[in-house]
């Protein structure tokens, strides 16, 4: 485990809330500033720059590179394989703060193998996220309905996670995200999430006193 450093800022939310506009939003914003690092993912199918920029491999490269130690983080979802490169820990271990998506299935496996880590769950409206889906092509309406009204399971205990809506304008959910991810990266420079800040700082962002200032408000905006 890392013990020092960086932040890992997970983003989660279901399909067709708009996570990945939400990170290119953010991704543009710091374009220029070299501590906050975006890295491409390492996914089992065939790119799509209208969805998601990544690295494409096939299954049994990726479980070759999974068996020598390639990826820092790697998660099966939707009959894919995701990964992140082992070089975020370079990045992490220089105080850079790292952003990705991530499926909320592994925020606990993650959470053991890094001190600080903060839970972005974009989240929206059943309604719009059925129609966002439908508008993909990929799924029927009732598909996309079944799909919208799925129980996501809670988080891990203790999570640090801060909500971000997406239902109107993609600029009203890019500058919450893009305000959480100076907060995490420079913490002194918010006064208000002060008592956040310091929890990430020391590296307690899912202990328990972070789950009760979560829980009592102090963790959002």
């Amino acid at each position: 485990m890392i013990k020092n450093g960086g932040t890992l800022v997970l983003v989660v939310g279901p399909s067709g809330a708009g996570k990945d506009s939400i990170i290119r939003g953010a991704q543009s914003t710091f374009a220029n500033d070299a501590g906050f690092v975006f890295p491409r993912r390492i996914i089992t199918r065939e790119a799509d720059i209208a969805a998601e920029d990544h690295d494409s491999i096939a299954e049994a490269a990726f479980a070759l590179s999974v068996a020598r130690g390639d990826y820092a983080v790697w998660w099966k979802a939707h009959g894919n394989s995701y990964g992140l490169p082992i070089t975020i820990d370079d990045d992490l271990c220089v105080g850079r703060t790292v952003i990705f998506n991530c499926s909320r299935t592994v925020v606990g496996q993650v959470q053991t193998q890094y001190p600080k880590v903060v839970v972005a769950d974009i989240q929206v409206s059943v309604g719009q996220l059925v129609e966002r889906i439908v508008a993909r092509g990929r799924e029927t309406r009732e598909e996309a309905v079944e799909r919208a009204s799925r129980v996501v399971p809670p988080f891990p205990a203790g999570t640090m996670a801060f909500p971000i809506r997406n239902d109107s304008s993609l600029d009203l959910a890019i500058s919450p995200f893009c305000d959480l991810l100076r907060m995490v990266s420079d913490p002194g420079s918010h006064p208000g999430q002060r008592s956040i800040a310091k929890l990430i700082q020391n590296g307690d962002s899912h202990g328990h006193e972070a789950d009760r200032l979560h829980r009592t408000g102090v963790a959002q905006r």
